[in-house]
């Protein structure tokens, strides 16, 4: 079964709103960056047999993938959000026969080789969606065969919204929680608890 890993993204200078209390405008982006291409070369080195597509409006991002060796689908609106990056992304991926999208943002703390190939091994090539919720209830990864398979509804609670649409479309619908994946880093508390230095005062 064809896989394309997705990795949707928004511009740096854009991203990390909800920590603009405790880190500056230059530490936000930094933190970004670093998040992004972590996670990019996990995926390079682990699964380099696997499409990986990254789904962006910004040049930064598109020249950072293709130094990684990702490809890159321009988004054309500018904040279109990130159901409609992801739902982009299912459409391409469909066109070109891919049979099955995983998506995973670019922010997790840290990414497990073990929990990946477990996360893997849920492929089926029926219908179906695998849902991987963050500590917080929403949605830290998803994998759907075909890519377009149902609609998607990041943002509050969107693991049960996810459940819930997949199973409403008569998917076959499993829930996986996964430890480490189900961290990200999205609000001050998320520094905390992953732990991660960061110089206070503005670059």
């Amino acid at each position: 079964m064809t896989l394309s890993i997705v990795i949707p993204m928004k511009s740096p200078e854009r991203s990390k709103s909800r920590l603009a209390e405790v880190l500056s405008r230059s530490q936000r982006k930094k933190l970004t960056l670093e998040l992004f291409e972590k996670n990019l070369g996990f995926f390079r080195q682990r699964y380099p047999q696997h499409n990986l597509l990254v789904v962006t409006e910004s040049k930064r991002i598109q020249d950072i993938s293709h130094s990684y060796g990702a490809e890159v689908l321009l988004e054309e609106q500018k904040l279109a959000g990130l159901n409609a990056a992801v739902t982009l992304a299912a459409e391409y991926n469909v066109r070109r026969g891919i049979e099955t999208q995983l998506v995973i943002p670019g922010d997790i703390e840290t990414l497990d080789y073990q929990e990946i190939e477990c996360l893997l091994s849920h492929r089926e090539a029926r219908p179906s969606v695998v849902v991987c919720p963050s500590y917080d209830g929403g949605t830290n990864a998803i994998m759907t065969s075909p890519p377009n398979a149902m609609p998607f509804s990041f943002g509050l609670n969107s693991c049960q919204i996810h459940l819930l649409s997949a199973f409403n479309a008569g998917l076959h619908t499993q829930r996986l929680f996964l430890e480490s994946l189900s961290f990200d880093v999205d609000c001050p508390d998320d520094l905390d608890r992953a732990n991660i230095w960061l110089e206070k005062k503005s670059a």
